[in-house]
């Protein structure tokens, strides 16, 4: 046990936030040890580590437990605590985005983004919070009353209460995405080609633990006391420290599931810094080198738009989750091990819940790295997984040789569409779905700043054949097969006879009589009716068959699904071909030309040779 150092407490005011039946403490610590990080990660709520000193927050029970452990601490202020928060009544006192809305006022102007722009915005209220709050989310798209096979991109803030600066952001970014659609080629580019969602606060018990009329007294937990970024399952399902799974999180969940999200960003604050999977195991991701890109592109243009030393935290303003401190039972995995989407944390702010009026900062030195990170998600491999009746299937697509059971992607059902983000290169991919082979696409080649178009097709359309039939005798042949052959026979109406050159069946004959009872396609064959009709067959192509010739006349089928001239039909055998009839009609008169589907031709060859159509 470390000796206890005992350090002065700060005012009990600024340490401690009263929450009904819980406190919640902020506080930091030195550890040394970092291996002793995972276990209290299970504990506390750890927010940030800074060399040797570790800042976290407690509820009461928590508070208790990191109390045995004799470690020493230093009570903080509350980074929720804003006695500058200027607060805006409506979307007009907004207009300079200077200031922070009450709560009634935020869900006025989500509402009047739909309302003011049908065509582009619709609200989706998924639920309401343990203090009964709404869940919000603008969802922006061209066509937004219509699903569209797109790609879905999230942004959610403020999933910690008393981290705001993503909050004014999101809303500014949903104004500016709607006002400046048709306009600004950029954003009219994004609106387009995606389904963007977007959450301004996904903790607002949290934010306005204060009351609905200020954002001073924010704090981290929901209003049952628990960090919701540290309450989603594990990879088996399971809840990280026993943790009971809360209202703000099975909404989040069931959401995540049904959406399927295929590019997400969590907005926070309290440091500076893009941070990329994994956070609950040291393990890289196996798309390690495409999440640093994508965080390094952020940060850059964060950087270039701002003054020197914003967003330069860790390595130079991005790192991994794990490498920082490892945490479990964050959003940011379950969104890529449960909803097989990708998600990164962006930390916006030193400083949490800063005064309204830096706002405006937050937003010149972001904006440019907002609207990059969504087109992150226009690139890509862009797929679609469909039957031949196209028909959208659902399906798991895996990166051979790259992926393991926490990163394979899935197609949505409702349309097939999937999106596999990858760094450049040519990659192999493996698409599996129920009641099929596999399929797999080699050399899918993806590159920078680009989507890469790919459709996979499961089974084939049965081929069919209109073989019209004149009452008498009818030269055949039967380039499509029902899977039973011989059903062709009892198909045909109102036949007196069928015969090739070596069998022959008559209905009316007693069955010992009858020696053909099936058919093969490699053979042509002579159809007499009583009367005319068409005969319809469905099934598979003939194709791939050899068929023999001996020198002199042959009688043949035509196997080809299309009408082909008479030297690419018989291209194998051209130079061997004397002449080719069908009833009255020669290919050496010229009477002849193109060979015809269900037709069986006689066919002169001056030698023994093997006919083969092109396929």
């Amino acid at each position: 046990m470390k000796k206890l150092i005992t350090i002065a407490i700060l005012v009990l005011t600024l340490a401690l936030l009263s929450a009904g039946e819980f406190n919640e403490y902020y506080f930091r610590f030195e550890l040394k040890d970092r291996s002793l990080l995972t276990n209290l990660g299970q504990m506390i709520s750890i927010d940030k580590v800074e060399g040797f000193q570790v800042y976290a927050y407690a509820n009461d029970n928590e508070w208790k437990a990191f109390l045995n452990t004799g470690l020493s601490y230093q009570l903080l202020p509350h980074p929720g605590i804003n006695p500058n928060a200027i607060m805006a009544n409506s979307k007009a006192d907004m207009r300079a985005w200077d200031s922070y809305p009450t709560y009634e006022a935020y869900i006025s102007m989500m509402y009047d983004f739909a309302q003011d722009y049908p065509n582009l915005c619709r609200i989706v209220d998924v639920g309401t919070t343990v203090g009964g709050r709404n869940i919000l989310f603008a969802v922006i798209s061209d066509n937004v009353q219509q699903r569209e096979a797109e790609p879905r991109l999230m942004y959610t803030a403020t999933m910690h209460g008393d981290e705001t600066v993503g909050y004014i952001l999101m809303l500014r970014l949903i104004d500016t995405l709607l006002a400046g659609y048709g306009t600004d080629p950029r954003l009219s580019n994004l609106v387009n080609n995606a389904e963007i969602w977007i959450n301004p606060n996904a903790n607002p018990d949290g934010t306005y633990y204060g009351g609905n009329s200020t954002v001073s007294n924010a704090r981290r937990y929901n209003q049952n006391g628990y960090d919701l970024n540290r309450n989603f399952p594990d990879p088996n399902g399971s809840q990280y420290s026993g943790q009971p799974l809360q209202t703000e999180t099975s909404l989040m969940m069931a959401l995540g599931m049904q959406e399927r999200f295929h590019l997400v960003a969590n907005l926070h604050g309290g440091a500076e810094v893009v941070n990329y999977p994994w956070d609950h195991k040291y393990d890289l991701h196996v798309d390690d080198a495409w999440y640093q890109s994508i965080s390094r592109a952020f940060a850059t243009s964060a950087q270039n738009n701002s003054p020197s030393g914003y967003l330069d935290d860790l390595n130079n303003g991005i790192t991994n989750g794990a490498e920082w401190y490892v945490t479990t039972g964050n959003r940011q995995d379950w969104t890529n091990y449960a909803a097989r989407g990708r998600e990164v944390t962006i930390e916006l702010s030193n400083t949490k819940n800063p005064d309204a009026s830096t706002l405006p900062d937050y937003w010149t030195y972001n904006y440019d790295a907002l609207l990059g990170y969504l087109e992150q998600g226009l690139y890509g491999i862009h797929g679609i997984v469909k039957d031949a009746w196209n028909n959208p299937l659902p399906a798991t697509i895996s990166v051979l040789n790259h992926d393991d059971n926490l990163t394979t992607v899935e197609s949505i059902a409702a349309n097939g569409t999937f999106y596999r983000y990858l760094s450049p290169g040519s990659y192999d991919i493996k698409i599996a779905t129920n009641g099929y082979d596999d399929i797999i696409v080699e050399d899918v080649v993806v590159s920078t700043g680009l989507a890469t178009p790919l459709e996979v097709i499961f089974g084939t359309l049965p081929e069919v054949l209109e073989l019209p039939l004149a009452a008498g005798w009818n030269q055949v042949s039967f380039n499509v097969l029902p899977e039973n052959p011989a059903d062709i026979i009892s198909s045909i109406s109102n036949l007196i006879q069928i015969k090739d050159m070596n069998s022959s069946y008559n209905p009316i004959m007693a069955s010992q009589f009858n020696t053909l009872n099936t058919i093969n396609p490699a053979n042509a064959y002579y159809v007499k009716v009583s009367a005319p009709s068409v005969l319809h067959l469905e099934g598979t192509a003939a194709q791939g068959i050899d068929i023999p010739l001996k020198q002199g006349w042959n009688y043949i089928p035509y196997l080809p699904q299309e009408s082909l001239s008479v030297q690419i039909a018989l291209g194998s055998i051209i130079n061997y071909v004397q002449d080719l009839r069908l009833g009255n009609l020669s290919w050496s008169a010229s009477e002849i030309t193109q060979m015809q589907p269900g037709k069986g031709y006689w066919v002169l060859v001056d030698q023994d040779c093997q006919l083969n159509y092109p396929e």
